[in-house]
């Protein structure tokens, strides 16, 4: 809604507004904050800053601009003459300018309010709150966060509510968000506001995904191990990913650490759906195997070079499909976990983000003693002590998997991904097996 205000103003004609106008603004003498105002009788007030008139009147006689302006069709409450130029001074509405919205959130709150205006809905500071502070972009689509625009008042705007919010936002389709569901797919709960398909495509460290939005998820915040990934030689490896998604892992291997052949196990049909497109669209599915269903009854046993378990919180139930799906020479399983931990994460340095292991001993290699790498020297013990007791975990699955042969479980290394939850860290374990 667009504010009046009345202002002091200078009555020039249309012909003479511009130079006149640049000649009051060189000089500071306009309040800006006003638009012009035309009367549509060949004359437009120029906004005056207040207690100028005498500055104006002098600066137009300088200036050469001297005019007999005539207001006779025009009716003002007061009117001044200029005694040297000529000109006349009233008391003028005018429009204020519409403040220039800092960023795109004071744009959309700007937006919305007019909107709000236009079908007679009070704009009360409940239903400010209902405007979200921030969202994501995918491509032409914006996903907004879960607890906006639920306000049925906002249903009397109808469509022309995301038409604004799609202009304010720079899109063409709206999404909202809500929980994951514990269906066992992981399917996330996303409902299509605006727009006729939920399909986007992403975009991450040369690799393309596409993926329907309202179906399946992009775990954005697994980019550190996708880049380590990204180092390995596979050349010469089969892999096993035995929660392939839409490819989140699947791809980084097969693109860029360029592996013979990988085994993709996923049970959601709609993953398999943007797996099969994803890997088509990076020109890597005669180097895939898809297997839809349950890893527990479809994967491939004794083919594996390393198995990639990348199943948070935990991806224990996989660990017996793993451990039989590697060789019988032996191999790598990458496991990803949550690990709980007592030590405060605000009082954590992330400086170091993974460490090497000796044999099973893994020990850490930080050796500097100020507090907050002392505290993470902790952290890394509690991550430490979980991969070796997990280690003889391994080692009886391998046992049982290829039991014609002894097995020696060590820990490569450990990398920490991401902080999950306060007190919790997701990393992924490097284990090596090894038939003695």
């Amino acid at each position: 809604m667009t504010s009046l205000m009345v202002k002091q103003a200078l009555i020039v004609p249309n012909t003479l507004c511009q130079p006149i106008r640049k000649i009051l603004e060189d000089s500071k003498l306009t309040d800006i904050s006003c638009n012009l105002k035309d009367f549509g009788v060949g004359k437009i007030a120029i906004p005056l800053g207040n207690g100028t008139s005498d500055k104006v009147d002098s600066l137009l006689v300088k200036s050469n601009m001297i005019c007999n302006c005539n207001t006779d069709s025009i009716n003002f409450v007061t009117l001044k003459t200029l005694p040297m130029s000529g000109y006349q001074i009233a008391q003028v509405m005018f429009k204020a300018k519409r403040p220039k919205p800092k960023t795109p959130y004071e744009e959309l709150v700007l937006s919305l309010t007019d909107l709000a205006h236009k079908y007679d809905i009070c704009m009360t500071e409940e239903l400010q709150r209902d405007i979200p502070h921030h969202w994501e972009k995918h491509g032409d689509l914006v996903l907004l966060p879960p607890n906006c625009f639920c306000n049925d008042t906002w249903k009397k705007a109808g469509e022309e509510l995301w038409s604004v919010v799609c202009k304010c936002l720079h899109c063409s389709r709206v999404a909202r968000k809500d929980v994951i569901s514990a269906d066992g797919f992981r399917t996330p709960q996303v409902r299509l506001l605006y727009g006729d398909t939920g399909w986007v495509e992403h975009k991450d460290n040369r690799i393309r995904y596409t993926y329907n939005i309202t179906k399946c998820m992009f775990s954005a915040g697994n980019v550190t191990e996708k880049l380590r990934i990204a180092k390995f030689d596979c050349s010469n490896e089969t892999v096993v990913d035995l929660y392939a998604g839409i490819g989140y892992f699947t791809l980084p291997y097969l693109v860029h650490a360029k592996a013979r052949h990988l085994h993709a196990c996923e049970w959601n049909p709609d993953a398999v759906e943007a797996l099969k497109k994803n890997l088509h669209l990076n020109g890597v599915e005669d180097r895939c195997t898809v297997h839809h269903g349950d890893n527990r009854k479809i994967c491939p046993k004794n083919v594996a070079d390393r198995v990639n378990l990348g199943l948070i919180p935990s991806s224990e139930d996989g660990w017996p499909v793993a451990c039989a799906a590697l060789k019988t020479t032996g191999g790598i399983l990458h496991v990803h976990y949550n690990i709980e931990s007592k030590i405060k994460q605000t009082e954590v340095s992330d400086t170091n983000n993974s460490f090497e292991g000796r044999g099973s001993g893994c020990e850490n290699e930080i050796i500097r003693t100020n507090d907050s790498v002392s505290k993470h020297i902790d952290r890394m013990k509690v991550w430490t002590e979980w991969a070796e007791k997990t280690c003889e975990t391994l080692h009886k699955l391998m046992c049982i998997a290829h039991s014609d042969r002894k097995w020696t479980i060590s820990v490569l290394h450990i990398e920490h991904v991401k902080s999950y939850a306060p007190h919790v860290d997701h990393v992924v374990v490097d284990f090596k097996c090894c038939p003695i």
